[in-house]
């Protein structure tokens, strides 16, 4: 028996559209698509029963106005280097997406999810080498005078495949390196450097705020310091923030380097037992691929082959919404060498919550880390069971709860030996040079002067602004009236100055966090006035300063600007 025909949008049924063929004779004023976009498809039925065919997805491109942009072919990803028979990227491939548009004077942005991605504006974005992060959605909006359009999204796959996993020979030699351990003339194992990067997120946005990550990762940094770490210390990091400050950090990192990864704030982990660590700009969707997966780091870190990997995690280990983070869960494992030169340690067993407490200075956990840290050396594995044994310490005291206890994951082939107080070699060696570059390159991008002395008219003295930036993303400021002065002279930022200009400032005798007034009593014990100016990689435009300096009944403002060029980004490319 001959079919009969039905056409539909979306759930409806169009009225009297019941031929083989669907012609729609003005789409633009139809009110069945939405933004543009419809979803079509037909049902064809006889005696026999019934079928749908496949969707067909039309969308009405804008030509009213001349001059308005178009996308005539959606994005595109091409894998540069990698190209295999498997489906999806490996990781270390190069892959470039494009898209092709047409109108006059385009500009082009690209866009991970709904984030736009720093410098990607032109009409091709190309990735030198797909990481864990890179897995995802991304689309591309085009504008120009006349209007702008968006692309439909692409998705980039990861397949779990390594493009540079080392061959059998090569995977043995860099094992047998990674056990080995390097000795002085008297027989002490030696480091060739020792750096760390210190993550602190305290100030989400969707999510509740913290107390102590950055009182801790302050506290952490001197500690490692005594102990001859270099350290690279970030505060309230975005998404791409925290990328960025990762690939900076394993830039520093090569054989024989003693590497530790800390962070404390918030975290979750899926149901298979990943673990993930929460940008300050996470939705409370809890999307997966916009936080950075632990073994993602882990991954990137072993990659250049350091002596020790370590990863030290405070945060809880719960999933926040079970249902939405469970769907997401299906990605691919983190390609790894397994070399014997890694450790994660945690500040809460799986599925655990980590503590903090109102009244101390500092977490449970980072309490417990310090304490280990000024025992006398023992090797790292013996360091972490101590650090667990401190931990079960603190929470026995004075808490009704259950003990929590650390959970120490890894594998140390050189754990009877390395400790972190080793010693490192001479200046002359290649890690240490290879870390003096990249600091090097980072101190330019916050070539800020350490002071600068303002004159203040009708007073004998002059104002001294002094800087300071003990952490990367975080520039202290402090005034300091001149000793010599025989007027009784104060002078105070003004903070609301700085509040009109859009600048995240906390003055130390306002709003400035207690890990804040405890930085500046190292800093600048004796100034009048501090000013903490954090989130430096985000600011748009020159910082103005102003200082309000007064003697007796006399009181004039003095001003200063930072230009915003040599505070520098955390997102460039340096």
């Amino acid at each position: 028996p001959a079919p009969s025909y039905q056409w539909r949008c979306g759930s409806h049924n169009l009225v009297g559209e019941v031929d083989e063929v669907l012609t729609i004779s003005d789409y633009a004023a139809s009110k069945s698509h939405n933004r543009g976009t419809a979803m079509y498809r037909c049902i064809v039925e006889n005696a026999a029963g019934f079928l749908f065919s496949g969707w067909a997805r039309v969308r009405c491109l804008p030509a009213a106005c001349p001059g308005h942009p178009m996308i005539t072919q959606q994005p595109v990803i091409t894998i540069v280097s990698g190209q295999g028979k498997e489906v999806g990227v490996p990781y270390g491939a190069e892959v470039t997406m494009a898209v092709t548009a047409d109108g006059p004077d385009l500009r082009y942005q690209w866009y991970f999810f709904e984030d736009p991605i720093p410098n990607a504006t032109l009409s091709k974005f190309t990735i030198d080498r797909v990481c864990d992060w890179d897995d995802g959605s991304y689309k591309c909006k085009v504008q120009n005078t006349g209007g702008k359009a968006e692309s439909d999204f692409c998705v980039l796959a990861l397949n779990g495949k390594d493009l540079y996993a080392l061959k059998k020979k090569q995977r043995v030699e860099a094992q047998n390196w990674c056990e080995k351990s390097e000795k002085d003339g008297k027989g002490n194992v030696i480091a060739s450097a020792k750096v760390a990067l210190l993550i602190g997120n305290r100030d989400y946005t969707h999510h509740p705020k913290l107390i102590h990550p950055e009182a801790d990762v302050i506290a952490i940094a001197y500690a490692l310091e005594q102990h001859g770490f270099r350290t690279l210390v970030y505060v309230n990091l975005t998404f791409r923030e925290m990328i960025a400050a990762i690939r900076r950090f394993v830039k520093m990192l090569s054989r024989g380097v003693y590497a530790m990864f800390y962070y404390a704030g918030h975290g979750l982990e899926d149901i298979a037992k990943d673990n993930y660590l929460i940008p300050i700009d996470l939705e409370t969707s809890n999307n997966l691929r916009k936080c950075i997966r632990l073994s993602a780091v882990r991954y990137e870190m072993q990659r250049k082959n350091p002596r020790i990997v370590s990863l030290v995690v405070d945060c809880c280990r719960t999933m926040y919404n079970t249902k939405s983070t469970a769907k997401q869960t299906a990605r691919c494992a983190v390609p790894h060498e397994g070399f014997a030169n890694w450790a994660y340690h945690f500040s809460c067993p799986s599925s655990g919550k980590a503590l903090e407490s109102k009244t101390d200075k500092n977490s449970v956990y980072t309490r417990a880390f310090l304490h280990a840290l000024e025992q006398p050396p023992v090797p790292i594995k013996d360091f972490f069971a101590n650090v667990e044994d401190e931990l079960m310490k603190i929470n026995a005291v004075g808490r009704q709860q259950a003990a929590v206890r650390g959970d120490f994951q890894g594998s140390l082939a050189s754990a009877n030996l390395l400790k972190w107080s080793d010693d490192i070699q001479s200046e002359n060696d290649r890690p240490n040079k290879l870390y003096s570059k990249v600091q090097t390159r980072h101190k330019k991008l916050h070539d800020i002067p350490k002071k600068v002395d303002l004159p203040c008219e009708g007073f004998s003295t002059c104002v001294r602004l002094c800087f300071y930036r003990r952490m990367a993303n975080v520039l202290v400021i402090s005034s300091l009236v001149e000793k010599n002065s025989r007027d009784n002279v104060s002078a105070q930022f003004d903070l609301k100055f700085l509040e009109e200009q859009k600048i995240q400032a906390a003055a130390l005798n306002k709003s400035a966090p207690s890990c804040m007034k405890h930085l500046a009593t190292l800093c600048c014990p004796s100034h009048q006035s501090v000013v903490f100016i954090g989130g430096i990689q985000r600011l748009q435009a020159d910082v103005k300063l102003r200082l309000d300096v007064s003697s007796n009944n006399t009181r004039v403002s003095l001003h200063y600007t930072l230009e915003r060029t040599a505070l520098g980004s955390l997102c460039s490319s340096a």
